[in-house]
């Protein structure tokens, strides 16, 4: 499979080996705080014009014992082939040249304000697809990490080993927290073979526009065009803690809060190689989750969430070890979750 560059790469990664003055660096660049899980995720250009297939072990070869004037059965391990398919995003930018005649001497800046507003929309819509995608539901969407990790409960080395329920979940308010390993050979987000990463900007100048009744206007246009996907080369490198009820959050009793805290630590855990380096790992979580984490500082029971301060940057939330970031992109209205 073609890696972008040496190795795999985010979008911040890529970002810094583009001319400045190119305005593709510009669009990823807005990308940075709309939603973190696109700018986390490690792409890599998929082995398929449509996406990418990946091979995967799916048992081990068992040896036997060998006895005196006995001979053995031979074993194999056996392989499987999943296929992650790419969607193509597209819109147009159509700003009135007028609009443009009117913010002269800065019509050009204003332009670009308003092409912003898509490259958000992209970066949402992307984040929900990672989250939520459900070609089961929607062909025309990828695969998420929710529909990939949909049954609490199984056998190790099966998605649902690695989806833990955290209880009584309610009627529509219950919330998931996502730990991801985005890397090479782990968790990726991918497009299609020949193309390339990221959000792409085509400036296709002064063109016809159509307003809602058909009538025509001039308009400078801009082409956004993102072709991606998201394949999950080992189920082992995620975990998800399903079926936490939001609105119950702000009561849990201080043991309450421990038993969750200990759930919680039972869903990282079933995480292969968490001390792999080249494993990036990440915990997202929706605005509810986020601030029970924090306020969980002050637990007397506390010894799971820290923050960290560096001087000129944000705090950096860690949930014993691993960075906890929001995502606008986790619903806190998730149907429950069936266990196994």
């Amino acid at each position: 499979m073609a890696v972008l560059g040496m190795e795999a790469l985010t979008l911040a990664d890529y970002r810094k080996r583009i001319n400045p003055d190119n305005s593709v660096a510009d669009i990823i660049e807005a990308l940075e705080g709309v939603n973190p899980i696109v700018d986390d995720a490690v792409w890599i250009a998929g082995n398929l014009k449509t996406g990418n297939r990946t091979t995967v072990r799916a048992s081990l070869p068992e040896p036997s014992i060998r006895l005196i004037n006995r001979g053995v059965k031979n074993s194999k391990s056996t392989t499987r082939q999943i296929e992650d398919t790419c969607i193509i995003l597209e819109d147009r930018s159509e700003v009135d040249t007028e609009m443009i005649a009117l913010a002269s001497p800065n019509g050009e800046a204003f332009r670009h304000s308003e092409d912003r507003a898509y490259v958000q929309g992209f970066a949402n819509s992307v984040a929900k697809n990672m989250i939520y995608g459900d070609t089961s539901i929607n062909p025309f969407e990828f695969n998420g990490l929710s529909a990939r990790y949909n049954i609490c409960g199984g056998e190790k080395n099966t998605a649902g080993y690695q989806t833990v329920s955290a209880g009584t979940p309610g009627s529509g308010t219950n919330t998931s927290i996502y730990i991801v390993g985005w890397g090479q050979r782990n968790t990726v987000g991918i497009y299609p073979q020949g193309s390339s990463a990221g959000l792409s900007q085509r400036d296709l100048g002064e063109q016809d526009a159509t307003d809602e009744e058909g009538n025509k206007f001039r308009a400078l246009t801009t082409l956004f065009t993102w072709k991606c996907g998201l394949s999950v080369q080992d189920i082992r490198s995620n975990a998800l803690l399903r079926n936490i009820d939001v609105s119950k959050l702000d009561t849990l009793t201080s043991a309450q809060s421990l038993e969750f805290m200990k759930k919680l630590v039972k869903t990282k855990n079933t995480i292969r190689q968490l001390d792999n380096k080249k494993i990036k790992y990440k915990m997202y979580v929706s605005d509810n989750v986020y601030t029970f984490m924090e306020n969980y500082q002050l637990d007397k029971n506390n010894v799971y969430v820290s923050v960290k301060e560096v001087m000129g940057q944000p705090p950096t939330m860690y949930f014993r070890g691993i960075p906890v970031e929001r995502c606008d992109a986790i619903s806190e209205k998730e149907a429950q979750v069936a266990t196994a």
